[in-house]
């Protein structure tokens, strides 16, 4: 047991969280102001239950030591020692000993030398696989980069499982070491690697020691998660962390800026086209602790994301955090439909897109601006108040004035009016960085999320609430590949914790399993969402409309099969497959679902 689940056995989070919030009691759950953000409605609930808390007004969720690391403005590993302090928890000896001083006990110095074991015999098995190194030489990843970044491939099979066991046991590396790590994880009956069958990306903290992974699928019908990162530990965060920061940290001081981009392969593809000075951040949004990192090496920040509408909207939502750390951010702006990677594919320089760069400020009124026209009245009201929180924060009145002209001239309102609210803003006091990093949390999510229909999060949902204990509700695994792509994540890493040992403990066992704190967090919502009386009942009429919802998609799916199993001469297969459709048809109808 690690000391983040000892401590919170030892402590029920509504004890705690009702010493900084009032609460009532609402059925199984309790509810009260949310104590992160200003608001008049009850939308802080918590979970005694399942030892979580959710707030659906900022979108904050997350166990007891979340709360605590949240509402302290700690880490969550100062979280764990203030409890401790607070409460007079008594650790076991040696649990303590290994939390209290990990450098002293060893613990950390072997956590990097696993990891850098793990990464060197990876590294040793792309440059003998021939599929992995093809994948790489089509996606123009050169050999040298192979090296540069030790990208490496991590085979699939029991067989290479033991024998990576016993190569790293030549390197002093023990089983135990490589489940702390994250490399290998243990399942209900043997154990596993997520990160089998992916390309390998090792990450490394400034100093270039190894602390985690970065795994990206690539065989043709390979359905898991594109990218699986390793999972948050105290030596491994990914809101601090940053891809090739090691390698690219002279090459930043030398020239004074940087390029950051949001991907691996964005990142190696930079440095292959001779931009050394980039770095990546580990497929979350780039946070105020990034920005502080860079800060200490370059007075200018390049951001080049997808030329996208989510690039686009995670380029906004920098804008918040762009006054916490004494830097110049400059947008590049790449064509629609480009990354980094595609866009140095086809033109090979981006010299000219960095010269016509434009600070952030400019771009964020430029871009909201151009959304304006075509709003309801409702929405131009919270673009204007987006547009004035930020220039509220521009200290330098000349600078202030000529930005407010150009949202003023975007979106023809006259520049009087936005100068009066402007300062209506400016004489309330600046947005505090607690409430700015709690509103770029709830539209990340939101964004992410956007598409999912009401059924979808009703089937997650009744999944979700019964992921632990003794009754276990799964989807059926011929509808996973119609739901939304976030969802189907959820519910596949769902499933794996459903076959490991720890599908029976409480529901914050359950959230270990989600690395992206989006997802996480749309977990802990929709845990709140669905309480029924016989769930399993409403699980079933809800799979049967979701067929209904997607069976035109359902019978192309099957005709497909059919017509590549007639191709192979499998009569076998095609039978089975017709009368497994027929029986579908005929249940459907009977319900009068077609």
């Amino acid at each position: 047991m690690s000391i983040f689940s000892f401590v919170k056995s030892k402590l029920s989070i509504l004890d705690v969280v009702l010493e900084y919030s009032q609460l009532k009691r609402a059925g199984g759950y309790w509810k009260g102001a949310c104590p992160f953000h200003s608001e008049t409605d009850a939308s802080f609930t918590v979970s005694p239950d399942r030892q979580i808390f959710y707030c659906f007004g900022c979108h904050l969720g997350g166990d007891l030591i979340a709360f605590i690391a949240k509402i302290e403005n700690m880490s969550q590993i100062e979280a764990v020692h203030h409890l401790i302090d607070k409460y007079a928890i008594q650790v076991p000896s040696d649990m303590k000993r290994d939390f209290t001083s990990p450098v002293k006990s060893g613990q950390k110095d072997q956590f990097f030398h696993t990891c850098d074991s793990a990464a060197r015999w990876c590294h040793d098995q792309l440059l003998i696989n021939t599929v992995a190194k093809k994948y790489l030489e089509k996606r123009s990843v050169g050999q040298g980069e192979w090296k540069r970044f030790s990208i490496g491939y991590f085979p699939g099979g029991t067989r290479v499982l033991n024998r990576f066991l016993k190569d790293m046991a030549t390197q002093n590396v023990l089983t135990k070491d490589l489940i702390e790590a994250g490399v290998v994880a243990q399942g209900r009956t043997t154990l596993y690697s997520p990160f089998e069958e992916r390309i390998i990306f090792p990450i490394r903290d400034m100093l270039g020691r190894g602390c985690g992974f970065g795994g990206r699928v690539f065989l043709p019908n390979d359905e898991r998660a594109k990218y699986y990162n390793s999972k948050e530990s105290m030596f491994f965060s990914k809101g601090k962390l940053l891809f090739g920061l090691d390698l690219a940290k002279k090459e930043m001081q030398y020239a004074g800026k940087a390029f950051l981009v949001e991907g691996y392969t964005d990142c190696v593809a930079m440095v292959q086209h001779g931009y050394k000075n980039t770095i990546a951040t580990l497929g979350t949004a780039c946070t105020a602790d990034h920005l502080k990192t860079l800060s200490r090496y370059i007075k200018t920040l390049y951001v080049l994301y997808d030329g996208d509408n989510a690039g686009q909207k995670a380029i906004l939502r920098l804008t918040k955090l762009c006054w916490e750390a004494n830097l110049d951010l400059q947008i590049v702006q790449l064509e629609p439909g480009h990354d980094p990677a595609s866009f140095l594919e086809s033109h090979g320089k981006l010299d000219l897109l960095v010269d016509r760069a434009s600070d952030i400020i400019t771009f964020f009124v430029g871009t909201l601006g151009e959304q304006f026209w075509g709003k309801s009245l409702s929405e131009k009201m919270e673009l204007c108040d987006k547009i004035i929180q930020v220039l509220a924060r521009v200290d330098d009145a000349f600078k202030r004035d000529l930005l407010l002209q150009q949202a003023a001239s975007v979106m023809q309102i006259p520049f009087e009016s936005l100068k009066l609210l402007l300062e209506r803003h400016r004489q309330k006091g600046i947005t505090p960085q607690r409430d700015v990093e709690k509103s770029i949390q709830k539209d990340v999510v939101c964004e992410k999320f956007c598409d999912v229909s009401p059924i979808e999060k009703k089937i997650a949902s009744i999944v979700i609430n019964n992921a632990t204990g003794i009754e276990k509700f799964f989807v059926d695994k011929d509808l996973l590949p119609y739901f939304s792509k976030p969802v189907k994540a959820v519910l596949t890493k769902i499933a794996l914790f459903n076959e490991s040992p720890l599908s029976s403990q409480r529901f914050d066992s359950l959230l270990e399993f989600f690395d992206d704190p989006v997802d996480r967090d749309w977990v802990i919502e929709q845990s709140f969402v669905v309480e029924e009386e016989f769930p399993y009942d409403l699980l079933e009429k809800l799979q049967f409309r979701f067929r209904k919802n997607n069976w035109k998609r359902i019978v192309q799916d099957m005709k497909k099969k059919v017509f590549q199993a007639k191709q192979q001469c499998d009569e076998q297969t095609v039978n089975g497959l017709l009368h497994s459709f027929l029986e579908l048809k005929k249940e459907m109808k009977e319900r009068g679902l077609i």
